[in-house]
């Protein structure tokens, strides 16, 4: 398409993505390759402004993160027009693989967009219990147990999120783990007061 029919490596569909961003979405690092070989442009944005490279964490195509992240135009922590960046999109695909590999680059995965949605947030309304298990008591996580008590801007903690999502049993184990932290955040107390 792009050698022989001399289609526009930018050309965008109504959302405004590219074949880049969809090359990103579904992990094809080879297509990626050939795509920026091509001059694609990794700096494009969706209506929303989201970029290619967080479709590529959406992915958790590790090799297609690594390719963008090494491109001298692309910002690893840009954020969209809801103050989204790369953590919330790993969180939402409930992706260790992607949450750990934003961990290693450097980039805080305790960031909340501007609803007051964090990773835990968006792993809870997901039901992704293995990305909630790692981001909340892994020893290598970032153990992000204060999100558990951050609420949102519509006033949901992360269990009523996520129980409004179907998510019941996500939601009684999140219950369960902020009891538990409340409880040893308490100062002890003495006998006879």
């Amino acid at each position: 398409l792009l050698d022989d029919v001399g289609v526009a490596v930018d050309a965008r569909n109504r959302d405004r993505r590219t074949a880049l961003m969809f090359a990103c979405k579904t992990g094809q690092c080879a297509v990626v390759s050939h795509l920026l070989a091509a001059q694609a442009d990794p700096t494009l944005r969706m209506k929303d402004e989201s970029t290619a490279f967080d479709w590529a964490v959406l992915s958790g195509d590790e090799a297609t993160m690594n390719l963008l992240a090494d491109h001298p135009l692309v910002d690893i922590a840009a954020m969209n027009r809801f103050g989204c960046a790369a953590v919330q999109w790993a969180a939402a695909a409930g992706s260790v693989t992607s949450l750990c590999w934003l961990q290693r680059r450097g980039l805080s995965l305790s960031h909340l967009n501007e609803a007051n949605h964090g990773a835990v947030m968006k792993a809870a309304w997901r039901g992704h219990g293995s990305a909630l298990q790692w981001l909340l008591l892994d020893a290598e996580g970032p153990r992000l147990v204060s999100q558990l008590f951050v609420r949102d801007v519509e006033g949901n903690t992360v269990a009523d999120a996520a129980r409004t999502n179907g998510k019941g049993d996500i939601a009684t184990w999140l219950e369960s783990v902020a009891r538990e932290i409340q409880r040893e955040s308490r100062p002890p107390t003495t006998e006879g007061s």
